[in-house]
């Protein structure tokens, strides 16, 4: 932390397949399903005694971001909506980069460029 004006490159020591009884730390757990057994023991193993997908509450509403997420992006289109009025061109263009939408003019540009190769 004290040094500020460079990155920092964080390492953690982790186990592949952390909490499978037979199959952590093992290139068995990488790359291939675990399997309906091992899933079971690995459950267990954990104290995992949800059904699968299900999110207990007291996690679920610690993890929630749905409001948070609201506000943030009503924020941001209050923030755009005056940049779009300050800067229109600007803002247009961003908005069709965004949608993924090529230039207008795209299609006659890249011919007039290969045609000079």
């Amino acid at each position: 932390r004290a040094v500020t004006d460079k990155p920092s490159l964080l390492m953690c020591k982790t186990i592949i397949g952390f909490g499978s009884p037979n199959k952590a730390g093992t290139h068995d757990s990488h790359g291939a399903p675990l399997g309906d057994a091992e899933i079971a023991l690995t459950r267990e193993a954990l104290g995992w005694k949800y059904a699968p997908f299900e999110i207990p509450s007291d996690i679920y509403a610690q993890w929630d971001a749905k409001e948070a997420g609201q506000a943030k992006e009503a924020a941001w289109n209050d923030k755009f909506a005056a940049y779009a009025k300050a800067f229109p061109q600007e803002a247009a263009e961003f908005t069709r980069r965004m949608k993924g939408e090529m230039p207008s003019d795209f299609d006659a540009k890249a011919n007039e460029f290969i045609a000079k190769l």
